[in-house]
Protein backbone atom coordinates (compact mmCIF):
# COMPACT_ATOMS: atom_id res chain seq x y z
CA UNK A 1 0.00 0.00 0.00
CA UNK A 2 3.08 2.29 0.42
CA UNK A 3 4.73 1.74 -2.06
CA UNK A 4 1.79 2.19 -4.29
CA UNK A 5 1.03 5.77 -2.88
CA UNK A 6 4.81 6.47 -3.35
CA UNK A 7 4.45 5.30 -7.09
CA UNK A 8 1.52 7.73 -7.43
CA UNK A 9 3.19 10.70 -5.97
CA UNK A 10 6.35 10.18 -8.63
CA UNK A 11 3.89 10.31 -11.11
CA UNK A 12 2.38 13.24 -9.76
CA UNK A 13 5.81 14.69 -10.15
CA UNK A 14 6.51 13.71 -13.31
CA UNK A 15 3.73 15.26 -14.50
CA UNK A 16 3.88 18.54 -13.12
CA UNK A 17 7.34 18.70 -14.45
CA UNK A 18 8.06 21.90 -16.37
CA UNK A 19 8.91 21.33 -19.95
CA UNK A 20 12.23 22.59 -21.27
CA UNK A 21 12.28 26.11 -22.56
CA UNK A 22 13.11 26.50 -26.05
CA UNK A 23 15.54 28.47 -27.87
CA UNK A 24 14.59 31.64 -29.16
CA UNK A 25 16.51 34.28 -31.15
CA UNK A 26 16.98 37.78 -28.78
CA UNK A 27 14.54 40.38 -30.27
CA UNK A 28 17.92 42.65 -30.81
CA UNK A 29 19.03 39.99 -33.56
CA UNK A 30 16.11 40.71 -36.45
CA UNK A 31 18.10 44.57 -35.92
CA UNK A 32 20.96 43.68 -35.94
CA UNK A 33 21.08 41.58 -39.21
CA UNK A 34 18.75 43.93 -40.79
CA UNK A 35 22.08 46.37 -39.73
CA UNK A 36 24.45 44.11 -41.53
CA UNK A 37 22.03 43.09 -44.58
CA UNK A 38 21.93 47.15 -45.39
CA UNK A 39 25.78 47.35 -45.10
CA UNK A 40 26.23 44.56 -47.32
CA UNK A 41 24.52 46.41 -49.85
CA UNK A 42 25.78 49.49 -49.35
CA UNK A 43 29.49 48.14 -50.17
CA UNK A 44 28.47 45.91 -52.85
CA UNK A 45 27.02 48.90 -55.06
CA UNK A 46 29.96 51.12 -53.82
CA UNK A 47 32.48 47.99 -55.67
CA UNK A 48 29.83 47.87 -58.78
CA UNK A 49 30.46 51.84 -58.53
CA UNK A 50 33.94 51.72 -58.79
CA UNK A 51 34.36 49.28 -61.37
CA UNK A 52 33.08 51.01 -64.78
CA UNK A 53 33.45 54.75 -64.03
CA UNK A 54 35.77 55.64 -60.80
CA UNK A 55 34.36 59.08 -61.22
CA UNK A 56 30.91 57.83 -60.48
CA UNK A 57 32.79 55.84 -57.58
CA UNK A 58 34.37 59.24 -56.38
CA UNK A 59 30.59 60.88 -56.40
CA UNK A 60 28.90 58.39 -54.89
CA UNK A 61 31.39 57.73 -51.86
CA UNK A 62 31.09 61.88 -51.45
CA UNK A 63 27.71 61.58 -51.46
CA UNK A 64 27.67 58.87 -48.85
CA UNK A 65 30.02 60.71 -46.50
CA UNK A 66 27.83 63.29 -46.79
CA UNK A 67 24.76 61.09 -45.64
CA UNK A 68 26.15 59.59 -43.03
CA UNK A 69 27.66 62.48 -41.23
CA UNK A 70 27.03 62.34 -37.30
CA UNK A 71 26.13 58.88 -37.47
CA UNK A 72 28.69 56.79 -38.57
CA UNK A 73 31.60 59.41 -36.89
CA UNK A 74 33.42 56.28 -34.73
CA UNK A 75 34.23 54.97 -38.31
CA UNK A 76 37.85 56.16 -40.12
CA UNK A 77 36.85 57.62 -43.50
CA UNK A 78 39.63 56.71 -46.35
CA UNK A 79 40.36 59.74 -49.02
CA UNK A 80 40.12 58.37 -52.95
CA UNK A 81 41.88 61.45 -54.20
CA UNK A 82 42.17 65.25 -52.80
CA UNK A 83 40.07 66.21 -54.89
CA UNK A 84 36.55 64.86 -55.69
CA UNK A 85 34.09 65.92 -58.54
CA UNK A 86 30.25 66.18 -56.59
CA UNK A 87 27.12 67.43 -58.19
CA UNK A 88 26.50 71.10 -57.80
CA UNK A 89 22.67 70.86 -58.66
CA UNK A 90 20.84 67.38 -57.76
CA UNK A 91 22.86 64.69 -59.56
CA UNK A 92 24.34 63.79 -62.30
CA UNK A 93 21.66 62.98 -64.16
CA UNK A 94 19.55 66.19 -63.10
CA UNK A 95 22.62 68.16 -64.66
CA UNK A 96 23.17 66.33 -68.21
CA UNK A 97 19.33 67.41 -68.38
CA UNK A 98 19.83 70.87 -67.20
CA UNK A 99 22.67 70.85 -69.93
CA UNK A 100 21.15 69.36 -72.48
CA UNK A 101 17.78 71.96 -72.54
CA UNK A 102 20.69 74.79 -71.94
CA UNK A 103 21.63 73.47 -74.92
CA UNK A 104 19.17 73.43 -76.89
CA UNK A 105 17.92 76.69 -76.39
CA UNK A 106 21.17 78.56 -77.01
CA UNK A 107 20.80 76.24 -80.53
CA UNK A 108 17.96 77.98 -81.01
CA UNK A 109 19.09 81.59 -80.71
CA UNK A 110 22.34 80.65 -82.48
CA UNK A 111 20.08 79.42 -85.37
CA UNK A 112 17.27 82.66 -85.29
CA UNK A 113 21.05 85.05 -85.54
CA UNK A 114 22.02 82.74 -88.54
CA UNK A 115 25.50 81.75 -87.15
CA UNK A 116 24.98 77.92 -86.49
CA UNK A 117 28.56 77.54 -88.66
CA UNK A 118 30.38 80.27 -86.51
CA UNK A 119 28.86 79.12 -83.25
CA UNK A 120 29.03 75.36 -81.99
CA UNK A 121 27.22 73.75 -78.90
CA UNK A 122 27.38 70.78 -77.09
CA UNK A 123 26.84 69.02 -73.98
CA UNK A 124 29.93 67.83 -72.07
CA UNK A 125 30.33 65.38 -68.95
CA UNK A 126 30.22 67.95 -66.84
CA UNK A 127 27.95 70.96 -68.74
CA UNK A 128 27.98 72.97 -72.11
CA UNK A 129 30.65 73.69 -74.41
CA UNK A 130 30.08 76.85 -76.83
CA UNK A 131 32.61 77.24 -79.71
CA UNK A 132 32.94 80.40 -81.01
CA UNK A 133 34.71 81.11 -84.15
CA UNK A 134 36.36 84.56 -84.20
CA UNK A 135 34.69 85.76 -86.93
CA UNK A 136 31.76 86.66 -85.55
CA UNK A 137 33.25 87.85 -82.43
CA UNK A 138 36.38 89.82 -82.96
CA UNK A 139 38.24 91.52 -85.53
CA UNK A 140 41.78 90.20 -86.91
CA UNK A 141 44.09 91.39 -84.38
CA UNK A 142 41.23 92.99 -81.83
CA UNK A 143 39.81 92.25 -78.17
CA UNK A 144 37.13 94.24 -78.67
CA UNK A 145 33.70 92.34 -79.16
CA UNK A 146 31.64 92.97 -82.37
CA UNK A 147 28.62 94.95 -81.70
CA UNK A 148 26.56 91.94 -83.22
CA UNK A 149 27.98 89.36 -81.53
CA UNK A 150 27.45 91.29 -78.27
CA UNK A 151 23.94 90.98 -78.71
CA UNK A 152 23.75 86.80 -79.15
CA UNK A 153 25.85 86.80 -76.48
CA UNK A 154 23.70 88.29 -74.53
CA UNK A 155 20.78 86.03 -75.58
CA UNK A 156 23.08 83.50 -74.28
CA UNK A 157 23.71 84.84 -70.89
CA UNK A 158 19.85 84.81 -70.34
CA UNK A 159 19.62 81.02 -70.77
CA UNK A 160 22.76 80.12 -68.92
CA UNK A 161 21.41 82.14 -65.85
CA UNK A 162 18.37 80.66 -65.32
CA UNK A 163 20.98 78.02 -64.01
CA UNK A 164 21.95 78.40 -60.58
CA UNK A 165 24.86 77.56 -59.04
CA UNK A 166 26.47 77.15 -62.38
CA UNK A 167 30.38 78.16 -63.10
CA UNK A 168 31.68 79.65 -66.32
CA UNK A 169 34.74 79.77 -67.65
CA UNK A 170 36.22 81.46 -70.90
CA UNK A 171 39.18 80.42 -73.17
CA UNK A 172 40.72 82.71 -76.09
CA UNK A 173 42.83 80.61 -78.31
CA UNK A 174 44.72 82.21 -81.64
CA UNK A 175 46.06 80.63 -84.83
CA UNK A 176 49.96 80.38 -84.98
CA UNK A 177 50.51 83.87 -87.34
CA UNK A 178 52.76 85.66 -84.79
CA UNK A 179 51.21 89.14 -83.63
CA UNK A 180 53.96 91.98 -82.64
CA UNK A 181 52.79 94.95 -81.48
CA UNK A 182 52.09 97.33 -78.31
CA UNK A 183 49.33 96.43 -77.05
CA UNK A 184 49.84 92.28 -77.61
CA UNK A 185 53.61 91.42 -77.59
CA UNK A 186 51.96 87.79 -78.39
CA UNK A 187 48.97 85.58 -79.24
CA UNK A 188 49.25 84.74 -75.24
CA UNK A 189 47.83 88.59 -74.52
CA UNK A 190 45.64 88.96 -77.24
CA UNK A 191 43.78 85.56 -76.86
CA UNK A 192 43.44 86.41 -72.71
CA UNK A 193 42.68 89.85 -73.63
CA UNK A 194 39.83 88.33 -75.82
CA UNK A 195 38.64 85.80 -73.02
CA UNK A 196 38.68 88.82 -70.60
CA UNK A 197 36.13 90.91 -72.73
CA UNK A 198 33.78 88.07 -73.06
CA UNK A 199 33.85 87.78 -69.42
CA UNK A 200 33.74 91.19 -68.68
CA UNK A 201 30.49 91.29 -70.82
CA UNK A 202 28.90 88.30 -69.24
CA UNK A 203 29.05 90.08 -65.51
CA UNK A 204 27.33 92.97 -67.67
CA UNK A 205 24.71 90.63 -68.15
CA UNK A 206 23.63 89.28 -64.56
CA UNK A 207 26.58 86.63 -64.44
CA UNK A 208 28.34 86.66 -61.19
CA UNK A 209 31.89 87.44 -61.52
CA UNK A 210 33.16 84.94 -58.49
CA UNK A 211 32.18 81.99 -60.63
CA UNK A 212 33.56 83.36 -63.78
CA UNK A 213 37.16 82.69 -64.73
CA UNK A 214 39.40 83.79 -67.85
CA UNK A 215 42.63 81.96 -69.75
CA UNK A 216 44.27 82.62 -72.61
CA UNK A 217 46.03 79.56 -74.52
CA UNK A 218 47.74 81.73 -77.41
CA UNK A 219 48.65 79.58 -79.68
CA UNK A 220 49.30 76.26 -78.28
CA UNK A 221 45.97 74.71 -78.12
CA UNK A 222 44.80 74.33 -81.72
CA UNK A 223 41.79 71.88 -82.90
CA UNK A 224 43.45 71.45 -86.34
CA UNK A 225 46.57 71.99 -88.05
CA UNK A 226 47.52 76.01 -88.33
CA UNK A 227 49.11 74.53 -92.16
CA UNK A 228 45.82 76.17 -94.18
CA UNK A 229 44.14 79.04 -93.48
CA UNK A 230 40.96 77.08 -93.02
CA UNK A 231 43.07 75.44 -90.26
CA UNK A 232 43.91 79.22 -88.79
CA UNK A 233 40.16 80.34 -89.03
CA UNK A 234 38.76 77.71 -87.39
CA UNK A 235 41.69 77.77 -84.58
CA UNK A 236 40.80 81.33 -83.84
CA UNK A 237 38.34 80.77 -81.84
CA UNK A 238 36.90 81.86 -77.96
CA UNK A 239 35.58 78.93 -76.18
CA UNK A 240 33.11 79.12 -73.48
CA UNK A 241 32.17 76.05 -71.04
CA UNK A 242 29.44 76.15 -68.42
CA UNK A 243 29.99 73.75 -65.44
CA UNK A 244 27.73 71.83 -63.62
CA UNK A 245 30.18 69.95 -61.61
CA UNK A 246 32.70 71.62 -58.97
CA UNK A 247 35.50 70.47 -56.94
CA UNK A 248 36.00 70.35 -53.53
CA UNK A 249 38.92 69.58 -51.26
CA UNK A 250 38.56 66.78 -48.77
Amino acid sequence: MADEKKKEKEEVKEEVKCPPCEQKIPEWMTSYSDLMSLLMCFFVMLFALMTPDAKKFEMAAASFQAAFNGVLTSLPTVAIHQQVLTPRLGGDAQNKRIAADAATKIKEVVKKENEEEAVKVQVTDTGIAIRISDRVSFDPGSDRLKPEFNAVLQSVMKIINETPSREIRVEGHTDNVPIASSKFPSNWELSASRAVAVVRSMTQDGADPKKLSAVGYGEFRPIVSNDTEQGRRENRRIEIFVEYLEKVEK
